[in-house]
């Protein structure tokens, strides 16, 4: 494929990544990097360093898309600013500092990773949607959790380049009792927050993963075609949640990770 190819493909893929941001208050790194895994080496990424590139762009691009999906939220009021800011709190910093570790694991362990938490998000979604209505909860965690939790997710968010959606939407829906616009409105601010910190980190600590190859290209031809398709998806997807039922939006989110673990699991 020639570069006018890929542009065009990246935007298309940004902008399916786009839609699930605004539907789903998700990073699209569920899209982002088992894309940018496959499509990278036609750019001459070489297979060592190709991971690293596909989860540092994956958070760039999703921070660009996830930003525009925040406003959105907002402008419509689903966002709780505050809850959004204590999770944030936690996230940003764990994923600003565990940069520095992702950069130094090999690339086959962080497909492990990223292979095992997409299974267990999804597997607990799964079950989720069956037992719930027998479980429900009454009561809101306390706001002090918040962050605490937030630090775990953010070194997800490093080390997978999903920027911490498909955990931030359930903990706010579930334990926060946010309904689902506004946990997913919660969820995209949150989201934003983390994958800029995350996407800051990789450019700081840049030396202790790139190759030679040239990132400012990389940046040009894939992150903002991928940005600007992610943010017309975006806009489209936040419309869809409007017209969709709380329990369509869970269902998608839960058959997409389903998916997505199926993926990767066969390629490994």
């Amino acid at each position: 494929m020639n570069e006018p190819e890929l542009l065009l493909i990246f935007l298309a893929v940004g902008f399916g990544a786009g839609i699930l941001i605004g539907m789903l208050g998700v990073g699209g790194g569920v899209i982002f990097v088992p894309s940018l895994y496959y499509l990278l080496p036609y750019f001459g990424v070489s297979s060592a360093s190709v991971l690293y590139f596909a989860i540092s762009i994956s958070l760039l691009s999703g921070a660009i898309a996830a930003s525009f999906s925040t406003t959105f939220h907002l402008y419509a009021k689903n966002v709780d600013v505050k809850k959004g800011l204590l999770f944030a709190l936690g996230s940003s910093l764990a994923a600003f500092v565990s940069v520095i570790f992702v950069t130094s694991v090999g690339p086959e362990f962080l497909k492990i990773i990223f292979a095992v938490i997409l299974f267990i998000v999804a597997i607990y979604m799964l079950l989720d949607m069956q037992f719930k209505s027998k479980s429900g909860r009454t009561r809101e965690s306390k706001l002090c959790y918040l962050p605490i939790i937030g630090l775990s997710v953010g070194v997800l968010a490093s080390f997978t380049g999903l920027g911490g959606g498909i955990i931030f939407l359930p903990v706010l829906h579930y334990l926060y009792l946010l309904n689902t616009k506004m946990a997913v409105g919660t969820s995209s601010f949150v989201t934003a927050l983390t994958m800029i910190s995350a996407s800051l980190s990789f450019f700081v600590h840049q030396e202790n993963w790139t190759d030679s190859f040239n990132i400012a290209h990389l940046g040009i031809f894939v992150a903002l075609p991928l940005g600007v398709g992610a943010i017309a998806g975006a806009k489209f997807g936040f419309n869809l949640v409007k017209k969709l039922k709380p329990h369509s939006i869970k269902k998608i989110f839960a058959v997409l990770l389903i998916m997505v673990v199926a993926k990767i699991i066969f390629s490994l």
